[in-house]
């Protein structure tokens, strides 16, 4: 009880207030007075001199957040990341054949939060609801109408998890639990169906600022907090698959066998 007391203590405000939330957007009129979040949104860098924990690595190439590194892992998960990353680099048991796939490599969605860090995304504001639209295909609805989350017997877990929202001022405040156990927390870790996840949505010049709360009692010795941010492109989505047909990456028993780079080879699935 201890813990979970911790726990509670340590999540926002936000969560934890009976004050009802601003329902703003609940018609198509009242939509065209709402914040401009046009354009595609790519993960990018910190602006200069801000201050806000930043998630490691984000926007700046590959980082240790990736697999778990800085991340408050209980001794069980933080042990568990370090043997995988011995296969990781080819230095387990199994040598190179060993190296694990991601989600992404069993052509299955990463899910919430993981996947907020890999791609850019857009928003398309509708009455009642927010719809983040992944440029790999993954989808998160955001309801913004005052309902709450269904009970545990009506829940229906899924990879973007069931997330409702509330404006404070031009922020959202998204709420997200109910995730499908298989969706990354990071690299390699599924969440459990424990992770709550809290995030704040600000657009900040050409800037967006999301700032991130995941508390896990069986995953985390605390809440990981950290800002993901993102840069706005005029730009259109390219939409993408991460498996095709024509998939060069040769996989096994729930690992890596190989990638086929030679372009003059046909790569598995190939009809050529």
């Amino acid at each position: 009880m201890a813990a979970a007391s911790l726990f509670l203590a340590a999540v926002p405000a936000a969560q934890a207030t009976d004050a009802k939330p601003e329902l703003r957007g609940q018609t198509w009129d009242s939509i065209k007075h709402m914040p401009d979040w046009s354009g595609m949104w790519t993960p990018g860098r910190p602006p200069a001199g801000e201050t806000q924990p930043a998630r490691p690595g984000a926007g700046g190439g590959p980082g240790g957040f990736m697999f778990g590194f800085g991340v408050p892992l209980t001794p069980k998960y933080a042990a568990i990341r370090d043997k995988r990353m011995l296969a990781v680099r080819g230095e387990g048991e199994k040598g190179l054949e060993g190296v694990p796939l991601s989600n992404s490599g069993f052509c299955i969605p990463s899910g919430v939060p993981e996947i907020m860090g890999q791609v850019s995304h857009e928003y398309l504001f509708s009455p009642g609801r927010v719809t983040m639209l992944m440029e790999n295909s993954e989808i998160r609805r955001i309801w913004t109408d005052g309902r709450g989350h269904p009970s545990d017997d009506d829940s229906n877990p899924s990879f973007s998890g069931h997330s409702i929202g509330h404006w404070e001022g031009d922020t959202l405040v998204v709420d997200t639990i109910q995730i499908f156990p298989e969706a990354e927390m990071f690299i390699g870790q599924h969440v459990t169906d424990k992770t709550h996840i809290v995030e704040r949505f600000t657009r900040i010049g050409d800037k967006m600022k999301v700032e991130t709360t995941i508390t896990d009692p069986e995953l985390l010795t605390k809440p990981w907090v950290f800002t993901h941010w993102y840069d706005r492109e005029d730009r259109e989505a390219v939409d993408y698959e991460r498996c095709t047909l024509a998939d060069r990456v040769k996989k096994g028993d729930g690992r890596l066998l190989g990638i086929n780079f030679d372009v003059n080879k046909p790569a598995a699935g190939d009809p050529k």
